[in-house]
């Protein structure tokens, strides 16, 4: 299907204005592709990912790797680059600079970048698991990034990806920021919503109605009803993304989230209204159904706020 930027809405991640060849120390996130699944679960594909990642600075000698961790569908890490400038690259030098490149790509050494040392990165690591003829996708198209500005800063991630890797703040584009598992935003989404209104179903007997299967369910869980079908996926060990009311800091996260955040099958947006009144829970409603590949409404109210919402989005 040819892009369509009414439709897909792909706008760059990277920071406007900030020159990538001049150097800096990043915090990087890259997400396998939904089709690929937890692919890096397997401890062969662990490997393989984790000797591309060392080898990156003998293909890009500009490059110091940092902390890294695999997780089983996305990585985190942190490269610092030195300046490097291509045109001033002498023969020699360039002939032992061989990164592998995708593609369509510049011709290998002419591109210092950040771009550069992932996309050499990612080929690396797909031309090892993808099955030879196979155009099975490993990687997402992106990769997320942060500038890190200070030695502090690079050692506190260091840490969080050593010890809590989800508490790092990911930025997904677009203003959207989350904590948790970044992967689980390229997954197909099931959005879940359903009027205050709904008749309760006690938490003993409850039985989604039934909960279709999905990769990973999308709410702001806030009504009664959406309430307790989270409760009946957190319990069920779902993959769930969450938009919820509040801030994403560690200290303000729920205790009912830090067990599947840890276990890698939670993301927690940052919405930009946090607030508890009908026009925030409006306006996240109004996001879960934009970005929701499918939708499941068990309690719909004639009239209310989310049919109106429906009927706008059809």
């Amino acid at each position: 299907m040819p892009y369509d930027p009414a439709k897909h809405h792909r706008q760059s991640i990277r920071l406007k204005g900030h020159d990538y060849a001049s150097g800096g120390t990043y915090f990087v996130t890259i997400c396998a592709h939904r089709e690929a699944g937890n692919i890096f679960a397997d401890a062969a594909a662990k490997e393989v990912v984790q000797q591309c990642w060392q080898e990156i600075p003998a293909h890009f000698p500009q490059v110091e790797l940092g902390e890294f961790v695999v997780m089983p569908d996305h990585v985190h890490g942190i490269l610092s680059m030195a300046p490097v400038a291509a045109k001033n690259l002498s023969p020699d030098r360039a002939k032992n600079v061989s990164p592998i490149r995708e593609k369509g790509s510049r011709p290998c050494g002419t591109s210092r970048t950040l771009g550069s040392v992932v996309r050499g990165f990612k080929v690396g690591v797909t031309k090892q698991l993808r099955p030879k003829g196979s155009e099975k996708k490993i990687w997402h198209r992106n990769y997320y990034e942060m500038i890190v500005r200070s030695a502090e800063a690079e050692e506190k991630i260091a840490t969080y990806i050593r010890m809590n890797p989800w508490k790092c703040v990911q930025n997904l584009g677009s203003g959207l920021r989350g904590i948790g598992n970044p992967a689980l935003w390229h997954a197909e989404k099931l959005g879940v919503l359903c009027s205050r209104n709904a008749p309760p179903v006690g938490a003993k007997d409850f039985s989604p109605i039934p909960l279709p299967e999905a990769a990973v369910y999308l709410g702001g869980w806030h009504s009664p009803k959406e309430k307790e079908i989270l409760d009946w996926l957190l319990e069920k060990g779902k993959s769930i993304i969450a938009c919820p009311a509040w801030g994403i800091g560690a200290g303000e996260v729920r205790a009912k989230y830090l067990s599947p955040l840890q276990e890698n099958r939670l993301l927690i947006l940052e919405m930009h209204n946090r607030d508890g009144d009908l026009a925030a829970a409006e306006q996240r409603n109004r996001f879960v159904i934009e970005q929701a590949d499918a939708l499941f409404t068990p309690h719909v109210t004639p009239g209310g706020m989310l049919d109106r919402l429906l009927k706008e989005n059809k």
